[in-house]
Formats: C-alpha cells, structure tokens, sequence
C-alpha cells in the first residue's frame, strides 16, 4: 500500500502540473499540407474535406507506435515452409509444423473506435510506458469517474459532462486518485496490460467503422509538429519517438529498445519490437539468432522452431545454421537414445546445413564438425563389418567434399584426409589422395586469393543506409560495395573450373555470394539488380524474380528495380485478345509503377514532417533561451536597449537557421518532384506499349489517363507535359501535342526548360512565328524580376544559334545587343564567334601555320649545366670532406674538364680512438687546404656551390612552391629524422675503400685491413 500511495501521490503532482502547463498536444507528424490552388500543382480533387465536423479535440492514442493489438505469430520472411529441417518434437525426422506459435501475448488490446485526449500527460508516460500500474483503477473526482481494467476494459464517466471535455479535471486536486494495481488474481499487474478508453470521446474511424459511414463522426485533431519534450527516464518512449522518425536508419534506437525491454524482463514487448525490427531487417542474422537466444532462455522452444522454419531456408548464413545444429543436437541425445533415429536426424540436419552454407568461405569449423560427429558415430575405423565399412564411407565422402571447398580450414582439412586414408590402406589411401590433389590444389589457391579480395570487408547482416556523396562515410561504403563486386567478379571468372564439368555448382556459387552480398548492401538497389540481371542471363528465372521482389520490398523508392520489375512483366504476360486483355496487362505491368509512386509521395510527405519539426525545433529553443518574465513584463529599462539588440540578433540567427532548413528541404523535394516526374513518364511509355493511347476515364485509359492520373496526384513538373505532348506528336496527334504544350506554357510560364523544348518543337514543324512568339513571351517574363533574369540565359543562347544559322543578319545583331545589356559580364567576342560554330567546331577560334619554320620550331630542353657563379672556383673543384680517403687530383686540362664528374663517396664511419684522432685532425688541416687553394687567401675565400648540378637543373624546373595546393616538404622534420636515423653498430658492414697497404701504413691498429 505504501508504494500505491507513493505512486498516487506522485499522479497528483504530475495532473496539477499539467494543470498548470496547459493542454496537452500529442505527438504526432504535421497535418498535410494543403495545395495552393493558385500553384501549377493544384488540383480541386485534393482540396474535398469536410469541415463542418472539424473538432478542437486532440486525437491520443496511449500505444505511441506499437500496435499491440496483433498477437499473431511472427511474420516469416517468406510463406514457403520449411519442410525437409528436421523437428526436435519427437524422435522422428519431420518438419517443423507451420502452426506453431510463440506465446501469446499477454498484453493489451487497443480500442480504436475510442480515443482519450483529455488525460493529462502524468498518467500518459511512466517510466516509459503510457498508463499507471497494470490493471490499475483511476477514480477521478468531479464529473468524471474512471475504471481501468484488463483487455476489452474502457473507461466509464458516471456523468459525462460535454463542457468537460477538453479539461479533465478542474478539482482533481482535492480529490486524490485511487490506484490498485492488484489484478483479478491477486498479481501485480503491468502498466502494458490495460488501456485508458474513455466512453464519451470522439469516435476514430476504424476497420469496423469506415470513414463515411453511417456511424462515423470523426473530425480532423490539430496535431503538433513538435512533440511535447519526454521526460528524461522515459527511455521507451524516446527510443520508440527515434524509431518512428528515421526507422531505416536509426540501428541503435532499435537494439537498444530490445535491450531495455529484455532488461526489464518484458519478453512480450522485445517480441513486438522484434516483429517490427525484421519487417524492416529480415535478412539481420546477428539478431536472429539474439533472438533464439532470448527464446532459449525463457524455454520457449516452440518459437525457437518456428524462428528456424522462418529464416534458414531463406539467410544463408553460417552462424544462423551452427545455432539450428546447436538446437537440434541439444534436443537429440545420442547417448540416450538406443534406436538411432537421434542420429539420424543430426546427420540430416549436418547434410542440410552443408548444402546450404558449405561452400561458405566461413564454413570450415562446420565442416570440421560434422566429421568429428560421424568419427564419434558406431563403427571402427578399418573394421570388416558393414557399420564399420558404412562409417569409413561416409567419412571418406564428407572429406573429399570438405577438402575441394576453398575454406579457412582447407589445409588442416587435407592433413586430417591424409591421415584417414594413409591409417586405411596405404596403397588405396595413395589412389584417392592423388584423385582429389588437383580440386584440393585448386581450392587451396583460391582460397589464398580470396582471402586477399576480402581482407578488408566487413561481413555483416544488419544493413546501413548508404551515406550521401560527399558526407561522412561514403567512401568506407564504396569501399565495401567494390570488395563484394571483386568477389562476384572473381566468382565469375571461375578460379575453381566448375563452368565446364559442373555448371550448376558454378552458378549455386555466384548466387551464394549475391545473398551474401545483399545481406550488408540490403539498401544498394544496384546490388539487387545485378544480382537479378546475372539469374535471368542463367536461366534462372525464379531467383531472378526473387531478388527483384526482396529488392523492391527493400528499396520501395528505387526507380530501378520497379522499372526492371516493370520490364519482365511486360514481357513475360503474354497477350490476350479483347479490351479485356489489354486491361488485364496493363493492370499487371502498372503495378511495379503503381508502389515506386506510392514509396516517392510518402517520401515528400516525410520530407515535409521533418522539416516542420526541424522549424519546431529551431522556434522552441529559442523560445526556451528567451523566456519573458513570469509578469509577462521585459527587462528593467536601463537595460532595454541591451535586450533590444540580443533579441534583433536571436531573432536573426532563428531566420536564418530557419531559411537553412527551408532551402535544404526545399532541393531535396525538388529531386524527390523530379524523380516523381519521370516515374509517372516511364509508366506513361509503359502503357502507351500496352493500351495505346486510349481514352480519359474508359475502361482502356492508355497514355492519356496517366497524364490525368498525375495531374490529380500533383507534386509533379514540367518534365511529364513535354513527354506527353512528344508521345502524342509521334503517334501522329499534332493537334493534341498542340494543345498539351499550350496547357503546359499556362501551368508553367517561368519554367525555362519547359519553354526551350516548346520552341525546339515549334522549330522543329517549321512554326518558326509562334517559336519567336513564345520566346518573346518567356524572356520577357522571366527578364522582369531579378531573381528570374538568369534562367533566361538558355533561351537566349538557343535562339540566338537558330537565330545565327536560319534568321536574317539584323536580327542576329539585335538579339546579340540584347543579350549585352542583360548579360553584360559576358565578353561580346564569345557571341559573335558562336554564330559560326558547327558541331563543336568554331572556325574563329583556329590559328593556322603560316610558317612551319618559325612557329612551328622544336622546343630545345635546357642545358643541364649548373649556372655559372661570380669568383666561383673552376668545375672540377671538389669540396673537401672529413674523410681518410685521397683527395681526387686537381689537374688544370682540357681532358679534366671534359670528363664528367666523379661522385665523392661518402665517409666511412670510424669507431673509438683512431676516429677520434682522424677528425681532430681534419678540423685542423681544413683552414688551411681551403686558403691555398688556387692561391686565394682566407678573407677572399668564395664557397663554391654545395648542391650537384643535377640538383641545381632539377630546381630550375620546378615550379614556385607557391603552386602547390597539397602537402608540403618539412624540411625541420626530414632534418631531424636523419638526425635521430639509427646507423648500425657492426663496423664489418663497412669495407674500406683505400688499399689495404695504405691503411694498414697509416693505421698500424687495423693490421687485417677491417674495422674492429
């Protein structure tokens, strides 16, 4: 009782807050926005709402996302059962049955027909769930008295009272609320476990209430853009608000609302999250087999098979396989069963896993299982009797299959066949081992190469969205797309040499890799589509209409895949007389158009909601740093110019992050319009192939019914009138061509792209009057806003060719004159010589030879002679270095001088007391070689140039350092990295250069001619 008290207590404090606050407004996206009938888009269609039942009642529903109605059995990711696994329900081997479940939940249903706007938001979210306590019973005082209760249960007002409505309670205050949170059998229940139903709200449209019908009087609810900030314990509801907002590519929301309910011990809630997670990830091994996992340790193993029947036949993945085997061997004691059929059946599953994920690069530890298993079975190895002679053949068949696999294990694989065959019989055993030598050589090479393709991917099953060009991550993700296409490629080119002796090995592998490929690329559409396109070239067509279908589901957006998709069903639906056959394919063939439509709509609409909270965002944090005085009065008035300016600033800096988004959103909805605009052309081409032209709203609509079909959805550019009208001109309507353009001009008076393919098909049918005219309209329109003036730069250049090619020379100079004064930053000289040019060529820009002679001499490479330097002494000077080496003679000749020159070789490095002495006595021979050379004395002395002449002539070439854009030479740090070089210890590496006599006459000590 006392923590009932507590939990009251607490439910009163947060209703008064409420209280205070104000209403509260629910989450949710923004309503939709309603077309501007004066725009190019509006359509009357889209504007039919009625309002005279519009309602000030906000909508709540207390299940934030989750349906909790459907109790029903994970969805499999595809409806073909798994008949050959093996069942762990008995001894026999069997299926799975289809009709097991996982435990039902215990969990509430959710009453649609009702909804509740008038709890206050303290009993809404609770430690991150939407109630109080399970089956609890709120009384609330005054007008309204409520009953919560297990499922089906609603909440009853004793005496409703309709001014009541939008206040739940004016005197709840006084009154404090009852909470008991004992169920019927005396068990705690939990806050998941019921719901708030109120018997007075306003009714929602539902499934058994459609809108429209006799019963129904919903209204439109206002709905806030900005969700109301949750509290910070509240760990379900924010993950679950970061789910609903980028579902795709928020990873981390997902596992870590798994998590937590898993901490809380709320497995029928991880199992609805779960249910969502794979509708959305179902090729996620990793989390598959958490989930088994989950299952396993709550001795749920009814659902653990119906998790396996759902997913092997369908993820061909080595870990999700090792936990089916670990299943079945757990459930099937071989020590204690005395029949065998224990066995038997591990050894089916064994085969069914190698068949599926043998060829597995990953695969050899289950290969290597699977002989120890058959090596633990009855028999003798080298026995006479037939289970001895039974398991030596089944060994040696799994060997020669393991061994010609390119595995991780392929070589200790081989070791262990040799041994089995050579324990055998030697003579035999040398037979078969020089059989599969060749296939084991080929498939140890090949797994040295493939190990080299792969080094560097990253093998996952939990997809990511492919990040945009040119932000973080892109380029790891190409990364990781040319590594899976180098493995397919190295698949293709067949490095194991089964295209001749064994084609369907050869294509079973290319489309392993594919599957596993799509696995980590699940949103890369052009993975999808190679992979389909490779099944089709292959006569496999079943898998190729897989991969478009996964495809599809996966990327509902991709242009590709649906028009791929489209394709095949044009072309694989074969024809049918009549109008009722025509209508049946072009039903079929609209259908991929039809969901590629769809996915893009719902794309703006997602676009719209995000930049609307964005701005609800941008607005509530400033209105949080900027709140006024609880008196509603500003600061005191010495300081009112102060605030005045912070606040002109704030102000500022909210626009712009504001416009910021705008923009953002504003090109990306411009690319979603514009896809959308092809999209609906392609289906306009598709069903022109099928139907013809036909007829607007007959039963055999053709390509004019899809122009009208857009037209109604709207969001859709100019792009889509010029193909229609294009396709109506080739098809031999030029009258209704006429009349498309014309519609277009009005719906699109600055679109410049629009005018430009208007006047090119004027052009084109010799209409050369109302080409002038329409250019003249365009530009003269576009030319009187400045922000327009621009996009007349492409008409004026079209028209000024035409103009320059068929038109009169007075009016090509006008028109240049024209463009002068509009476009004055272009140089006249470019407008003139574009008069002239043909087919790239512009004959005013050419400058012909004259003169081969003189213009057209060979240039002569500069001498490599390092410059000549003032007072410098003469080339063959060569600086002295501390080194016990001769100096090389100076000998004033022409022959000396000719010759080229000698590269000093570097000092030997001396050791201990001789090198001690050899340097000292360098030092003190130098100033005095350097004053008599060539008779100057020391204060006259010039150094000669320290650099080779090669070095000096490679300097000369190179550019400025000022020319250089990229990382620059630090010559302190090549410095000191010479500086702090490690030279070797060991002296004998060094072989002394003088003769052996010399040395060993001026250093008595190294009397074997080495250094010691």
């Amino acid at each position: 009782m006392a923590e009932a008290e507590a939990e009251a207590a607490f439910l009163s404090s947060m209703q008064a807050m409420n209280e205070n606050n104000g209403s509260y407004e629910v989450s949710g996206g923004p309503s939709e926005q309603q077309i501007d009938s004066s725009s190019d888009e509006y359509d009357p269609a889209q504007d039919v709402q009625d309002f005279s039942q519009s309602s000030s009642l906000p909508v709540f529903n207390p299940v934030s996302s989750v349906d909790f109605r459907k109790n029903d059995v994970l969805s499999p990711p595809s409806s073909r059962p798994l008949s050959s696994l093996p069942s762990t329900h008995g001894v026999t081997s069997g299926p799975i049955s289809e009709n097991s479940s996982f435990p039902q939940s215990t969990s509430m249903k959710v009453n649609d027909q009702e909804t509740l706007s008038t709890v206050p938001s303290g009993l809404r979210n609770i430690d991150g769930v939407n109630a109080t306590e399970k089956g609890a019973e709120i009384s609330l005082s005054s007008n309204n008295h409520t009953h919560l209760s297990r499922e089906g249960a609603s909440l009853q007002n004793s005496a409703p009272d309709p001014s009541a409505a939008n206040d739940v309670s004016t005197e709840s205050t006084e009154s404090p609320l009852t909470i008991d949170t004992t169920g019927a059998d005396g068990s705690i229940l939990h806050p998941t476990d019921y719901v708030l139903q109120p018997s007075g709200s306003v009714p929602t449209a539902t499934a058994n209430n459609p809108p429209g019908g006799p019963t129904t009087n919903s209204s439109p609810s206002p709905i806030s853009a900005m969700p109301k900030a949750r509290l910070p314990h509240d760990k379900i509801g924010i993950l679950e608000d970061r789910i609903k907002e980028d579902e795709k590519g928020d990873l981390d929301a997902w596992l870590s609302l798994i998590a937590e309910h898993r901490r809380r011990g709320k497995l029928d809630d991880a199992r609805k999250v779960y249910q969502r997670f794979f509708a959305i990830f179902p090729s996620a091994a990793e989390q598959w087999i958490a989930y088994i996992q989950m299952e396993n340790e709550a001795q749920n193993r009814s659902a653990v098979e119906v998790i396996f029947n759902n997913t092997l036949m369908q993820i061909p993945n080595v870990q999700l396989w090792s936990a089916y085997l670990d299943h079945i061997r757990r459930h099937y004691n071989v020590t204690t069963d005395m029949s065998g059929n224990a066995r038997k059946i591990i050894i089916q599953a064994y085969d069914l896993a190698l068949k599926h994920v043998g060829i597995d690069k990953e695969s050899g530890k289950l290969w290597q299982d699977c002989i120890q298993f058959h090596k633990s079975g009855p028999g003798t190895l080298g026995g006479s009797s037939w289970q001895d002679q039974q398991k030596m053949d089944l060994l040696r068949k799994t060997y020669q299959s393991a061994v010609c696999v390119p595995t991780q294990a392929v070589e200790s694989l081989w070791r262990e066949y040799n041994a089995f065959e050579m324990g055998l019989n030697k003579m035999t055993g040398r037979k078969f081992l020089q059989d599969q030598s060749p296939a084991h050589m080929t498939a140890r090479s090949s797994n040295t190469e493939l190990h080299n393709i792969t080094r560097d991917l990253k093998r996952t099953t939990l997809p990511v969205l492919p990040p945009a060009l040119g932000f973080d991550g892109d380029v790891e993700y190409t990364k990781q797309v040319e590594i899976w296409k180098r493995w397919i490629q190295w698949e293709k080119d067949d490095p194991l040499v089964l295209k001749q002796d064994d084609l369907a090995a050869y294509k079973d592998r290319i489309v392993f890799v594919y599957k596993q490929a799509l696995m980590a690329l699940r949103f890369w559409p052009e993975m999808w589509f190679e992979a389909a396109e490779f099944c089709f070239n292959n006569d496999l067509d079943v898998e190729g209409n897989d991969f478009l279908n996964q495809g599809i589901s996966a990327n509902p957006e991709s242009c590709l895949l649906a028009f791929k998709r489209a394709d095949r069903l044009e072309l694989s639906t074969s024809s049918e007389d009549g109008d009722e056959g025509l209508i049946k394919k072009g039903v079929i063939v609209r259908e991929p158009y039809d969901k590629v439509l769809d996915a893009l709509y719902d794309l703006v609409d997602k676009t719209n909601a995000r930049e609307a909270r964005e701005i609800a965002r941008i607005e509530s944090q400033y209105a949080d740093a900027n709140p006024d005085r609880p008196n509603g009065t500003k600061a005191e008035e010495d300081d009112q110019d102060f605030e005045g300016d912070s606040t002109n600033q704030a102000e500022q800096r909210k626009k712009q992050q504001i416009d910021n988004v705008k923009n953002l959103n504003s090109l990306h909805n411009r690319l979603i319009q514009k896809t959308l605009s092809h999209a609906w052309i392609a289906l306009m081409r598709a069903i022109r192939r099928v139907q013809g032209k036909g007829k607007v709203n007959a039963p055999i609509g053709g390509s004019r019914q899809i122009l009208t079909d857009a037209r109604k959805r709207g969001r859709i550019m100019s792009d889509i009138w010029v193909a229609a009208a294009l396709l109506e001109f080739h098809m031999g309507e030029g009258e209704a061509a006429k009349r498309i353009f014309e519609r277009g001009a009005k719906l699109y008076p600055e679109d410049e792209g629009f005018a430009l393919e208007y006047i090119k098909h004027l052009l084109a049918n010799n209409d050369h009057t109302n080409a002038r005219v329409v250019f003249e309209t365009t530009v003269g329109r576009l030319a009187q806003k400045p922000g327009t003036l621009p996009k007349a730069k492409s008409l004026y250049a079209f028209f000024h060719a035409f103009e320059s090619g068929h038109g009169e020379l007075s009016q090509v100079i006008k028109l240049e004159k024209r463009i002068g004064d509009l476009f004055p930053e272009d140089p006249r000289l470019a407008s003139f010589s574009q008069r002239f040019l043909y087919e790239g060529f512009d004959p005013t820009a050419i400058r012909l030879i004259l003169s081969p002679g003189t213009q057209a001499r060979t240039k002569i490479m500069p001498s490599v002679e390092a410059p000549s330097v003032h007072n410098s002494p003469p080339n063959n000077y060569v600086q002295p270095t501390y080194s016990p080496k001769r100096p090389l003679p100076f000998e004033e000749s022409d022959t000396e001088m000719s010759r080229p020159r000698k590269i000093v070789r570097g000092e030997s490095p001396l050791k201990g007391a001789a090198g001690r002495r050899l340097d000292q006595q360098k030092r003190s021979r130098l100033p005095n070689e350097m004053a008599n050379y060539e008779g100057h004395s020391n204060d006259r002395i010039v150094h000669p140039p320290l650099l080779p002449r090669e070095v000096l002539f490679l300097l000369s070439i190179v550019p400025n350092a000022s020319t250089y854009h990229a990382t620059k030479l630090k010559p302190t740090e090549l410095v000191r990295v010479i500086r702090d070089l490690n030279i070797p210890e060991r002296t004998d590496l060094f072989k002394h250069p003088l003769p052996l006599q010399e040395v060993q006459r001026e250093y008595p000590q190294m009397a074997s001619g080495q250094y010691n």
